[in-house]
């Protein structure tokens, strides 16, 4: 008969040291998403730089050096996934103004590439439609509404 183990893990996925290579089937994750200001103390805890990249208005220093400490993770679950094995990321993208500057910044294409670079396999993902009851949306809405805007109505699920 065949048996299996299951471990459930909750802590910083940046150190996966205390896992074996090529040990791990399936990895489902959604870390802190880059550019959401909820997650910028975070982030600043994490990197010193970031902090100061904000504050300088250098919107897209501190989006590259928040992935900075993504790219740890991404680094070590290749190390630790079986060939085969999967890996699921649940991420969104930000609509940011820095110094002015409004900005889309884009972080599942940002991990794609990454997780690509690295040897993984980039399969088809899956959109999650998360619509708002926003009387006001931009598109679908009519004719011009006042105060129309256009909104991030989805998070993407990355599969490798």
């Amino acid at each position: 008969m065949l048996t299996t183990r299951h471990r459930l893990l909750f802590q910083d996925s940046r150190d996966l040291g205390f896992l074996d290579d090529d040990s791990v089937d399936l990895v489902a994750t959604s870390p802190p998403y880059p550019m959401i200001e909820m997650w910028d103390e975070l982030f600043a805890q994490l990197n010193p730089e970031v902090g100061p990249a904000l504050a300088a208005g250098a919107g897209q220093r501190a989006f590259e050096l928040m992935h900075g400490e993504l790219d740890l993770v991404w680094a070590g679950l290749w190390r630790v996934l079986k060939p085969g094995g999967i890996l699921c990321v649940n991420t969104g993208d930000a609509a940011r103004t820095i110094a002015d500057d409004f900005c889309l910044y884009s972080n599942h294409s940002r991990i794609i590439q990454t997780c690509v670079s690295l040897g993984f396999t980039s399969l088809p993902g899956i959109i999650w439609r998360k619509p708002t009851n926003a009387p006001t949306k931009f598109l679908g809405a009519g004719m011009l509404p006042a105060g129309a805007y256009v909104t991030l109505e989805h998070e993407h699920i990355l599969i490798f």
